[in-house]
């Protein structure tokens, strides 16, 4: 879990997943020393423990799900029109987006989003000779 935040902002599920995740000893003590900072009773840390195991479920699920509509189909209908605003001159919408699949670990959606990319750039060559096709 990659975060842009302090270990003390965590929530006590982004706590317990650090705790059962993480290599470095340093970070597993800053944030066992957090958790128990916060004082919570036996009967909140099962319902931690509850609640972890069904955000980790659910990050398993959304792993192997398929793109959604909302997902693809900007993928598929823009895959290269879309405007880079000035103050993100380096920045690809759909590029991005596969970029983001890849570092949250949502391999199969990275792949399904590289693959209908690809075929939204043949849509629109198909289109365009289509388009010269017709009215030269």
């Amino acid at each position: 879990m990659q975060h842009n935040k302090n270990i003390f902002q965590y929530s006590n599920i982004e706590l317990v997943d650090l705790i059962k995740n993480t290599n470095d000893p340093d970070t597993l003590k800053q944030a066992k020393a957090v958790l128990n900072s916060r004082n919570l009773n036996s009967s909140q840390l099962t319902q931690l423990n509850i609640e972890y195991e069904t955000y980790k479920r659910f990050q398993q699920k959304r792993k192997s799900a398929p793109l959604e509509p909302s997902e693809w189909i900007p993928l598929f209908f823009l895959p290269f029109f879309i405007p880079k605003p000035y103050w993100r001159k380096d920045d690809h919408f759909t590029a991005s987006e596969i970029e983001r699949f890849q570092k949250y670990g949502f391999e199969e959606k990275a792949k399904e989003a590289k693959r209908v990319r690809v075929l939204g750039i043949i849509f629109w060559c198909i289109l365009v000779f289509i388009f010269v096709l017709f009215y030269t």
